[in-house]
């Protein structure tokens, strides 16, 4: 039985895949297989992965035949995976090379489900790193419940970027399996936070690992700085089921994190839409957004204040570069 499956999603990564299979290839742990799932690239993705695989024969390609999204690319990715633990990796990312053994460790010694680790941030504009979780924020390893997850996805101002929303856990596949949860495939932005809430409200045993050793390069241009109206809408029709069935079961303290967080979507979801329509010309539009609820002028004058700074920073540096995504 193969131990770890390291799913690799990838849409027109050429400038990345290499390093982040060559990350998963270098782990102390050997049982390993690696699937690299081609969302469809129309750069030569494809063919930089196949050659690692005719290679090292760890390592398979799963060539999509049309581009799904990253949501469908994952799923595909685990329903071809054969080993225990299923463990994901951006095609833009990478791992230590201790990271599969020392999480497989403490996930049999907690006898988890999922199992995650903190996240090393690197600007791909300058090369700084910072760990996500800050030193003495998590002290050791640590047992996460589905309350104090969503808690840990509404940001805040002493901890902006602490949000476990962007954790990359092993996952018990079996888990998986016996509880049917797979990623929505109509999700584009947010699918691992949405995967995560499923597991959890399931029943899923998540320790925490406070040792950084995944690699998550902070790019301008990825999904999740660049989500659309639609991406974010997905998402707080999911938050709104989610708060009404709380409100349903009486579960205050629940239905109140969600709330928090709806509203943070929220934020942003009115946001995009009015600079969105701005930049299209469509005043009438973005006056709808801007007037479309008792609340949405005030959110969006507050995510305007949180993305002055970042708007500042990057036209410093020569304004915003487009790159496709899947």
């Amino acid at each position: 039985m193969i131990d770890v499956s390291v799913v690799i999603p990838a849409y027109n990564a050429a400038e990345y895949i290499e390093g982040a299979i060559a990350s998963a290839t270098a782990q102390s742990l050997e049982n390993i297989e690696i699937i690299v799932v081609d969302d469809r690239s129309t750069d030569d993705t494809r063919e930089r992965a196949a050659l690692m695989a005719a290679n090292d024969p760890r390592i398979s390609l799963l060539a999509l035949p049309r581009n799904g999204g990253p949501s469908a690319a994952r799923n595909a990715g685990i329903a071809a995976a054969r080993g225990t633990w299923i463990a994901l990796l951006d095609a833009d990312d990478s791992y230590a090379p201790q990271r599969l053994a020392t999480l497989l460790d403490l996930a049999q010694g907690r006898h988890a489900d999922l199992v995650a680790d903190n996240l090393l941030l690197i600007e791909e504009a300058d090369g700084a790193t910072v760990p996500m979780m800050p030193p003495g924020f998590l002290p050791e390893p640590h047992r996460i419940d589905l309350a104090e997850f969503i808690e840990r996805n509404i940001s805040k101002p002493d901890a902006p970027r602490t949000n476990y929303g962007f954790l990359k856990p092993l996952m018990r596949r079996k888990f998986l399996i016996d509880h049917a949860i797979r990623y929505d495939e109509h999700v584009r932005f947010a699918e691992d936070f949405a995967l995560y809430v499923d597991c959890l409200r399931a029943g899923a045993i998540w320790w925490l690992h406070p040792e950084p050793m995944y690699r998550y390069l902070v790019r301008g241009n990825s999904l999740t700085q660049i989500q659309t109206v639609g991406d974010l809408d997905r998402l707080r029709q999911r938050q709104r089921a989610l708060l009404a069935e709380a409100r349903r079961k009486g579960d205050g303290r629940f239905a109140s994190l969600i709330a928090r967080h709806l509203r943070g979507v929220d934020r942003c979801y009115y946001y995009r839409g009015f600079t969105d329509e701005l930049k299209a010309r469509h005043f009438c539009k973005a006056m709808g957004y801007f007037f479309s609820g008792p609340d949405s002028m005030g959110l969006i004058g507050l995510e305007s204040a949180r993305q002055l700074p970042m708007i500042l920073r990057k036209a410093w540096r020569g304004g915003y570069r487009r790159r496709s995504g899947s």
